[in-house]
């Protein structure tokens, strides 16, 4: 997981309110852990694009933490270029308010997503949070774009995935 570390702190940590249903409350309670995301009783091949986009958007963290902690998850080697690219980016970017924001609350286990900031939060950091957007705000649009075409194409891949792995990763394939 190191490769994805940022990936999974951004997309993870800062997201774990994704994680709830199942239990979560922190990353660590996910180590060597699979989480299957809720389909709504649907198989993922037999959603139509919009239907699976939807279902994309809202279990995304869960998509990218099985990505980068199951190394048997289905076209991760394909999966993982566009985590590459957007882990890069955080890497390239830390600097920035919106990165370090989300980075530094996703240690913390802190809900943040940039694209739709809580009400609750201070003008004067909202006013520094849209300011600063525009890298975070291509950078995800690129990943989950490029992210969710693939999964889409895996679709029949991933229900088999999903009706037949086990929740615990063996720590003998993670080595």
């Amino acid at each position: 997981m190191s490769e994805f570390q940022l990936t999974h702190v951004a997309l993870v940590g800062a997201r774990m309110d994704a994680f709830s249903p199942q239990g979560f409350k922190t990353r660590s309670e996910l180590n060597m852990k699979r989480v299957f995301p809720d389909t709504a009783g649907l198989k993922l091949s037999d959603m139509d694009t919009a239907q699976f986009r939807e279902h994309f958007d809202q279990a995304l963290p869960l998509w990218v933490h099985n990505i980068v902690t199951d190394r048997e998850f289905p076209g991760r080697s394909k999966l993982a270029m566009c985590l590459r690219r957007f882990e890069g980016e955080l890497r390239d970017h830390r600097e920035n308010e919106v990165i370090a924001s989300v980075l530094s609350s996703g240690f913390r286990n802190r809900p943040l997503d940039p694209l739709a900031l809580p009400e609750s939060m201070p003008l004067r950091q909202r006013c520094a949070m849209l300011m600063y957007i525009d890298v975070w705000q291509e950078a995800y649009r690129r990943m989950t774009r490029e992210l969710c075409a693939l999964l889409e194409e895996q679709a029949e891949v991933l229900d088999q995935w999903i009706a037949t792995a086990e929740p615990e990763i063996d720590h003998a394939i993670a080595s």
